[in-house]
């Protein structure tokens, strides 16, 4: 999902990003000024389990059966939330002995009826946002049941889901279209249909009725299987897909329409991908953002490529325009509040990441939305320019700065925080750029793809994708995501280096304004910029402070950090000619550090007195040990775990010393 306005910006701010989108659309389609910005309002304090208003001794009730088929048959018009029918629900038990069935509707709908699978009626009560059915014979662990409720009513207006109402009619401000349409993420499927809201438990199949005037088109999931007549003025449209799809993906959209088509061709394929546009039937809404739709394709393709084939390509995938501020990756027909192309690559790649392979639990939600954030650069760096996807990056990681907390989302009781366009979309995206760094294109690709054929149709948690990652480059990663997806913050750098005859000095200083104990352990990439061309080099930071020494016989003019932006990062560099000596510390005064292997204490002694400042890292950057000495000193290993650290020693001039100690058990 992706939001393109911010609720808490300034009038005259709305105006200026609305301009900007506008213009670029118009006169570079190629551009992307999609906002992340998270735009809610008032939300609903629910827990990780808890789903709508549902305890938690009901959400595990709903866990003792699996969703197997879902038809939902409803009447619902273009310009009213009014919602009247039945909704039809096979599962199939996962216990020995289920004798009681909970479904979630919100309190606003009144339940007619409810008929069993011998199309007899069954009692049931209704409890606030609950539905219970107590049944006269229970269901036998890996039996089906079937239960079809018909019911009706009025949606709710507290603007629960992430963008509004689980279930809104508005007009278009800027082309005029009434349109009704239905957004269930993350916890409002049941403002609007009759369901069990839990990730983990996808649906195997839908098929979707809507009854509705005949001026009137429905989008919604799979393919369009029959229009038939219903007379009155009413015709239903009846859409079906048999791919696994989850709660919060299920939609349906209605208003006036004008149907565009067009085919995309993966090479994994012999046949081609039908794309379907439903685009309001306002001339002007196809010709305005007629480069973004056609783009629509080869981003289909392109994502292919990187990520593996389409993963719904027997069925579809397209656009159904609503007027709300952004887009939501609806499976296989993305909603969407406007066109342009960083936002129309965003969804596309939810198709894979979030709708194939789904976040295990909302706290996972950075998989979803970090990945295709991080796709809107890798469209651009593909499809357009590489000033174009630099900046792409650029505005990526600065929308990330702001967020305070880390990429892993601990709090689900809190929308805003779950969609923290700061932190779950643009830190995530830029956690993502650090590792397709470490790893490099060839293995950040398998990785992804891996991810996709692994956990197809399924869902996956943030261990899962470290352990993948872990299994795929055959090296550990958990430093990684303690730093990136655990933990608080990002890097500031400061930066000075000199040339002295052939040898070049850099001195580093890392800090982290969040976490000062969140050190990141990276090589970092700088240019040397000489008359003669340029040299890339990488200097390996663990911890707080690092020194270098790097031979270069051409005359250096200046020294660039990370020249392609894959670091989310302050940094200020700079050129110093008083920096005459790194790691020289050692050269000036003997310096002993014994025993290394230690199993206990770890001594030190300087032979010149002076201040001196000693400090123990772990390799993920913290600290696990500091003090200060004149002469000599002393740190307890005996606390520490067995591995690797870095010992940091420095006076008062900042000149360091540095050795790598192993740190064993007794």
């Amino acid at each position: 999902m992706t939001y393109t306005t911010n609720r808490w910006f300034s009038f005259k701010t709305k105006l200026k990003y609305g301009f900007v989108a506008f213009a670029i659309v118009i006169l570079h389609p190629f551009s992307i000024y999609a906002q992340h910005a998270c735009a809610l309002g008032k939300q609903k304090a629910v827990s990780i389990l808890n789903k709508a208003n549902a305890s938690n001794a009901q959400m595990d009730q709903m866990e003792k059966y699996d969703v197997v088929f879902h038809h939902l048959d409803l009447k619902v018009e273009r310009n009213s939330i009014a919602i009247a029918g039945n909704v039809k629900t096979i599962a199939k038990s996962r216990v020995a002995a289920l004798d009681t069935i909970l479904f979630q509707l919100h309190a606003n709908f009144i339940v007619d009826s409810i008929i069993g699978s011998n199309r007899n009626k069954i009692s049931f009560t209704r409890l606030p946002d609950i539905i219970q059915l107590v049944l006269p014979n229970p269901i036998n662990f890996g039996e089906t049941f079937e239960v079809q409720i018909y019911y009706r009513g009025i949606a709710p207006s507290g603007a629960s889901a992430a963008i509004g109402n689980g279930f809104s009619t508005r007009a278009s401000p800027t082309y005029g279209n009434q349109i009704t349409w239905s957004l269930s993420q993350p916890y409002s499927a049941y403002e609007w249909w009759p369901c069990k809201q839990s990730l983990q438990d996808k649906i195997d199949s839908v098929y979707i009725s809507i009854t509705t005037d005949t001026s009137n088109k429905v989008g919604s999931n799979g393919l369009l299987k029959s229009i038939t007549p219903m007379g009155n003025g009413k015709h239903k449209y009846h859409w079906q897909s048999n791919y696994t799809i989850d709660y919060y993906l299920v939609m349906v959209t209605v208003g006036q329409y004008t149907e565009y088509l067009d085919y995309a061709k993966p090479k994994q394929i012999a046949d081609s991908v039908l794309i379907q546009h439903y685009i309001y039937n306002n001339p002007l809404a196809y010709s305005n953002n007629v480069n973004s739709i056609k783009a629509t394709k080869s981003m289909l393709e392109t994502f292919s490529e990187t990520y593996g084939l389409y993963p719904f390509y027997k069925e579809k995938y397209g656009h159904v325009m609503a007027p709300f501020s952004g887009g939501m990756e609806h499976q296989t027909m993305t909603s969407l509040g406007i066109f342009n192309f960083g936002l129309v690559a965003h969804e596309l790649a939810h198709q894979w990441f979030g709708d194939n392979v789904t976040c295990a639990t909302w706290k996972d939600i950075w998989l979803n939305e970090g990945f295709a954030t991080y796709s809107e650069y890798l469209a651009a760096k593909y499809l357009t320019t590489p000033s174009n996807a630099l900046a792409v990056i650029t505005k990526i990681q600065n929308d990330a700065k702001p967020g305070v907390g880390s990429v892993y989302c601990a709090d689900t009781t809190n929308v805003p925080r779950i969609f923290s366009s700061s932190l779950t979309y643009n830190k995530g995206a830029s956690a993502i750029r650090v590792l397709h760094y470490l790893l490099g294109d060839s293995l950040f690709l398998k990785v992804c793809s891996t991810y996709q054929t692994r956990f197809a149709n399924g869902n996956a948690t943030t261990n899962d994708f470290n352990l993948l990652v872990n299994e795929l480059s055959k090296k550990n990663y958990d430093y990684f995501f303690n730093q990136w997806i655990y933990g608080a913050g990002w890097p500031t750098y400061s930066v000075k280096w000199n040339q002295i005859a052939d040898t070049l000095l850099v001195s580093v200083f890392q800090s982290n304004a969040q976490s000062a104990s969140n050190l990141v352990d990276l090589p970092l990439p700088f240019l040397i910029k000489t008359l003669q061309g340029d040299s890339l080099i990488f200097l390996q930071q663990s911890g707080a402070t690092g020194f270098y020494k790097i031979k270069n016989t051409r005359q250096i003019s200046n020294l660039e950090m990370d020249p392609e932006s894959w670091i989310l990062k302050s940094a200020n560099i700079l050129k110093d000619p008083t920096l005459t000596g790194i790691n020289s510390l050692e050269s000036n005064v003997k310096i002993q550090v014994f025993p290394n292997p230690v199993n206990d204490i770890l001594s030190i002694k300087i032979q010149t007195k002076g201040q001196y400042s000693a400090t123990l890292y772990d390799l993920n950057g913290k600290i696990c040990g500091k003090f200060a000495f004149i002469d000599a000193g002393e740190i307890n290993t005996g606390v520490l775990l067995q591995g690797l650290y870095l010992l940091v020693i420095e006076d008062q001039t900042g000149m360091s010393y540095q050795q790598k100690i192993l740190v064993q058990t007794k």
